[in-house]
């Protein structure tokens, strides 16, 4: 049976009540708590019973059915299509988990000269310096040789590791195929389109990243920096589409991010712990992977 002839026939077992409309509104929604409570009784006593409980698939199946008719109820009277909300919830939930959502992995730059491109695969290296009693990193290109961008210290009253924190725009080019701020690093601006080199690869798009990234960081602090963690907070991750939204990794689902996020994190550890390292950033493996020390 289809969503919507389903929804049509439970239509017509749709009740008015004494009370009037504002009782035949909330009804439904009340019912539904109501059902959904049922759900884990069910569940309740397959636990306590175990398999002694033989009418478990039988009771569940029907309580879940009466949530389903609760939830159809609730969509006809505010003007929805059932058929379209579980079409709807599909997308948000693929975006959300479905890590080979693979029409979603874009390599941005692949229509762009090969001098506009990000390497493929390439390896920086984290270099911990002392100057004037003040810890700073230092990040070389072990495939040129040269430094990308300035020392970087934690530009903090605390000691936080921030430092390391540009190991998230690599993580951003190895999972997402997109970083401003290392295309501004590296050099390779896509200069060959001047729509692209203002807006996708300009200042603003530079902030956007830094925010981004400074934004999970600073939820990451409560939460031990992801350290025991394989997974990002929903909400979190639509905060970071919303603040993308008007450029091009508005493309990446929140899987992708996630998956970026937690690892990148998970080589910022080692970082830290380690004062350093070679780090390998591949964009055709989708990996960022700690070299260690030397």
């Amino acid at each position: 049976m289809e969503f919507s002839s389903y929804q049509q026939d439970a239509k017509k077992t749709i009740q008015d009540y004494i009370k009037g409309r504002e009782a035949n509104t909330l009804v439904p929604f009340l019912g539904l708590i109501g059902e959904a409570g049922s759900v884990i009784t069910e569940l309740k006593k397959n636990l306590r019973d175990g398999n002694s409980y033989t009418n478990y698939k039988n009771k569940l199946k029907e309580e879940l059915g009466d949530v389903l008719w609760y939830i159809s109820t609730i969509a006809t009277q505010n003007e929805l299509d059932l058929e379209e909300i579980a079409a709807h919830n599909l997308i948000k939930i693929k975006d959300r988990f479905d890590l080979e959502h693979s029409e979603k992995f874009i390599i941005y730059d692949s229509d762009y000269p090969e001098e506009e491109q990000f390497p493929r695969e390439f390896e920086v290296q984290f270099i911990v310096i002392n100057e004037d009693g003040k810890e700073k990193v230092r990040i070389i290109n072990n495939s040129t040789g040269k430094q990308l961008g300035n020392d970087i210290t934690d530009n903090s009253h605390q000691d936080d590791g921030y430092r390391f924190h540009d190991i998230f725009h690599f993580g951003y080019v190895a999972y997402l195929g997109w970083s401003p701020v290392v295309r501004k690093l590296m050099g390779i601006k896509r200069k060959s389109d001047d729509v692209t080199d203002e807006i996708e690869d300009g200042a603003r798009a530079a902030i956007t990243e830094e925010l981004v990234s400074l934004f999970i960081y600073s939820h990451g602090m409560d939460h031990q920096l992801f350290k025991y963690s394989n997974s990002v907070d929903t909400e979190i991750l639509k905060t970071v589409q919303k603040l993308v939204s008007g450029i091009e990794v508005k493309n990446c689902t929140q899987k992708q991010w996630e998956t970026s996020i937690i690892n990148s994190y998970k080589v910022y550890d080692e970082l830290r712990v380690n004062k350093g390292g070679r780090v390998l950033v591949s964009i055709k493996n989708r990996k960022l992977i700690y070299l260690g020390k030397s």
